[in-house]
């Protein structure tokens, strides 16, 4: 083979790989709408009950143009690439999956910024996090999820008591990124409120 050749075809080699490099790079950041699906069994003796936070789902008159960070995406070195994003709130996406839980449980529920001195029964989301980080090899993407939050439980306008949960979840995928990050998300919350419901519910009804 000539030696024109042989060098035309290494420099196609080379601008090759750079492409696919910098089209790696391009993609990092992740965007996710996240949804989440209830899986408690529990159930109360229904009633009507306040939820309560201070955040948000987005910015008003800005909507999804505003992207949350919740977590980072690396490299195996630990080197950042990019963020994974959402439009919402990570305590918004919380305070929504535990409302879906509420209203499978059999609860009226009424989303607040503060419980009202007459409700008779009322949750307080007073703390939380959610970190939903990637890790990318050339081979594989792994996700790992963990959620924490503090739940204030309120009767008849006094506060009687707080509870605390939190999991973690991780799993890897070679394709579907999007896919993996909904389905770890996912598991991280339902482990959390597999346990938060019924511990709830019984400070409801007492």
């Amino acid at each position: 083979m000539p030696l024109v050749h042989v060098f035309r075809s290494n420099c196609m080699m080379v601008i090759l790989l750079l492409s696919v490099l910098l089209a790696g790079c391009a993609t990092s950041d992740l965007q996710l709408k996240p949804s989440y699906q209830p899986v408690n069994e529990a159930k109360g003796p229904g009633g009507s009950l306040v939820l309560a936070s201070s955040l948000e789902g987005t910015v008003p008159g800005v909507g999804e143009r505003i992207q949350w960070i919740l977590g980072e995406v690396k490299d195996t070195d630990g080197k950042v690439k990019g963020n994974v994003t959402s439009p919402t709130a990570p305590t918004a996406l919380l305070r929504d999956a535990l409302q879906q839980e509420l209203l499978r449980a059999g609860y009226t529920v009424q989303v607040g910024k503060a419980v009202p001195k007459d409700a008779e029964y009322g949750l307080v989301l007073a703390a939380s996090t959610l970190q939903l980080d990637e890790t990318r090899s050339l081979i594989k993407v792994e996700a790992d999820c963990r959620v924490s939050f503090s739940i204030e439980i309120w009767v008849k306008g006094a506060k009687t008591n707080t509870l605390s949960f939190e999991s973690r979840f991780s799993d890897f995928a070679v394709k579907d990124r999007e896919k993996l990050h909904q389905d770890v998300l996912q598991k991280a919350f339902a482990s959390a409120f597999k346990r938060a419901l019924p511990a709830i519910i019984e400070q409801l009804k007492k």
